[in-house]
């Protein structure tokens, strides 16, 4: 196979998009006809907004201010059932037995949560009453200190985040096609449940025993004493887990190549972590881990205990991840629903893992790392949501570069913490086909921040296809704007910052819609940046600026840029005369280390042109009109007193360059 394609051997599900009908009150997302996100989910999502259902309880009006808990919601926009009896409705598009509700109930003074009661109705009948926790919810910050959570309110000291979490349930009986629907509070007091929206699907029936095909195969039961021991008695063999709930006390550890653990289905096999996160002894006994070749994971939903990110709120003590370890060569993880881990999957040091049709939900850290030697994986049609660190990342870490790991076709929503999308480091990873929305910090983010492998100079890191909506914050006050410290961030975030030069940064086609403030900040700290490459560019509807360039150094290139209802007075701010900024069009910009001919940058009105002795140098207006002509003597030449706009640099007859002058 080519070196593009991942080699390994895990069957891939064909799975159809559903598109609700011209009258559906379900909501398509507005890049499912593009094919950007998780287009071919299998849920219909029903939001509980203004118009889009019907309700006795009261809409909590979008705003931004983090102290209000509809900052977290979709759309900034939930309802609020108070009263007993107090309901949100809908009708369904399709038949489904499967519910998913995103909600918030208040915490408790230890922060242990509160538990509230729905009763389902169905065409005006009764027909299954549901439970809330909000024990996995609540994550507090201090307002001075460190900027890790813990799960213990203090009011006077801290602010909170992570205020909803998910439950779902697996409906006794159907819920036709073209039937109401209805969740009705169903306990007496005046605490207000928060609904966010539901999600409907149709449950696949469950994988049995018999249907798998495999001769490798063996049957788990509890009757077989506990999990993780049985996994490691029987390595290499496919062991299948039948529909029920498992509760282990132990990390899962697979340590034989070709080893599967095949469930019935995300929605019928739970495998729950027991093991306490708040006992020294015990605190990361979760998760499952491996270091084989050829490992399969499939149809399992895992869940924990657990319900914060650190024991004792400290970094080295890791409560576990739903997933660790490096999986070796060619392994699989497909149709998996983790959530309430310290991170969904932190993996290194894979060699062509797949992982396909998951969901890494309601973490308190990562949704999952490709990290430190990981190398042509690819995560793809899988759904991010409420994941309190980079729904999706690359990390070069230690001495391990990433290389060639894609992640396309995936969903981050309502991220809490950092980015939807975060590569810090590595050589010639992508992302494509994405779609990020309403993350509380940055959309995403490639930068220099933590120590490790550099951005290689060897071919491009690429970014292309993806949409981002509501990303960014501007800078505020800690626990009402900005990001845990105050900070801003952009929609899209880059910034050669702390550890070493951000450079062959390609990135292509990209949406940005309704940037809470800057769509694009481009940032230096102590680095540079070299060779970023920005093509086909919209930015529709922003806080403040199009670009914001923030002390920026190194060089940079552009082609098509289109600005759209910009809150700024202009596109863009005045670009920093340490940086270059010029339009090229005609192809993948020569990276800088490659000497180009010709290199330009503006500072205070002044155009300055560098490069190769004797060449012949025009510089034009915007009309065409010649402003200077001249012969490079071998160092720089300036053009002085310009007036702002854009200028056009010609040399060797049928070459140009545009640049902005500010």
């Amino acid at each position: 196979m080519m070196h593009m394609e991942i080699r390994n051997l895990c069957l891939v599900a064909l799975m159809l998009a559903i598109v609700p009908n011209a009258s559906a009150q379900s909501i398509p997302f507005a890049d499912d006809e593009n094919e950007r996100g998780y287009f071919d989910r299998p849920y219909l999502r029903y939001e509980a907004e203004p118009g889009k259902c019907e309700t006795t309880g009261t809409f909590a009006e979008p705003s931004y201010d983090q102290r209000n808990i509809q900052s977290e919601a979709s759309n900034q926009v939930a309802v609020q059932l108070v009263a007993r009896n107090a309901y949100v409705r809908w009708t369904s598009d399709r038949a489904a037995d499967g519910l998913t509700i995103r909600f918030s109930l208040p915490d408790d003074p230890e922060g242990k949560g509160t538990t509230g009661n729905f009763t389902l109705y169905v065409e005006g009948d009764s027909v299954q009453a549901i439970s809330l926790n909000s024990y996995w919810a609540w994550q507090y910050f201090l307002i001075s200190g460190s900027k890790y959570p813990d799960n213990t309110p203090d009011e006077e000291t801290k602010f909170p985040r992570m205020r909803f979490d998910e439950v779902h349930v697996k409906l006794e009986s159907e819920i036709p096609a073209n039937a109401t629907f209805r969740l009705v509070k169903a306990d007496d007091n005046d605490v207000p449940y928060t609904i966010d929206f539901v999600e409907l699907e149709e449950i696949p029936e469950p994988v049995t025993f018999e249907s798998i095909t495999d001769e490798n195969k063996i049957l788990y039961t509890p009757a077989d004493g506990s999990l993780p021991y049985f996994v490691s008695q029987h390595k290499g063999k496919t062991i299948f887990l039948p529909e029920g709930k498992y509760e282990v006390d132990g990390r899962i550890i697979i340590s034989g190549d070709g080893t599967k653990i095949i469930g019935a289905g995300m929605w019928h096999t739970e495998i729950y972590f027991t093991a306490s996160s708040d006992d020294r002894s015990t605190y990361n006994q979760r998760g499952i881990e491996t270091y084989s070749d050829n490992v399969v994971l499939e149809g399992l939903y895992l869940n924990t205990i657990n319900n914060k990110r650190y024991y004792n709120n400290d970094p080295v003590y890791q409560v576990g991840k739903g997933l660790m370890g490096s999986f070796g060569a060619n392994s699989c993880i497909r149709d998996l629903w983790i959530e309430h881990f310290e991170c969904g999957g932190w993996i290194e040091g894979a060699d062509a893992l797949a992982i396909q049709y998951c969901r890494f939900r309601n973490n308190y850290a990562d949704g999952m790392n490709l990290a430190n030697g990981c190398v042509n994986s690819v995560v793809e049609h899988s759904s991010f949501r409420n994941n309190g660190d980079d729904d999706m990342a690359s990390w070069s870490r230690a001495d391990g570069m990433c290389e060639n790991n894609v992640y396309r076709y995936c969903i981050s929503e309502n991220n809490w913490r950092a980015s939807g999308l975060g590569f810090f480091g590595g050589k010639q990873n992508k992302a494509h086909n994405i779609v990020i929305i309403d993350p509380m910090e940055a959309g995403f983010r490639v930068t220099c921040d933590f120590p490790g492998m550099p951005f290689s100079n060897d071919g491009y890191s690429e970014f292309f296809h993806i949409s981002v909506h509501k990303g960014g914050v501007a800078g505020g006050i800690v626990g009402i704007g900005g990001d845990l410290w105050g900070n801003q961030q952009g929609a899209l975030h880059i910034n050669s910052s702390s550890q070493y030069d951000l450079q062959n940064i390609h990135i292509d086609n990209i949406d940005f819609y309704d940037s809470k403030n800057d769509a694009i900040f481009i940032g230096s700290t102590t680095h540079s940046i070299k060779n970023l490459i920005f093509k086909d560019i919209h930015i529709n509807r922003t806080g403040r600026y199009g670009i914001y360039f923030y002390n920026t150094r190194g060089s940079g290139s552009y082609c098509n840029m289109q600005y759209e209802n910009i809150g700024a007075s202009s596109n863009t701010n005045t670009v920093p005369s340490s940086f270059t900024f010029t339009e090229h069009c005609g192809g993948v910009s020569v990276p800088d280390n490659q000497s180009p001919v010709i290199r330009l940058f503006a500072l205070d009105g002044n155009l300055h042109i560098m490069g190769q002795q004797n060449k012949m140098v025009s510089v034009y207006d915007i009309w065409g009109r010649k402003r200077y002509q001249a012969s490079l003597p071998g160092g720089p030449i300036i053009v002085p007193n310009l007036n702002a706009g854009i200028y056009i640099v010609s040399w060797d007859a049928d070459q140009t360059m545009k640049v902005l002058v500010n």
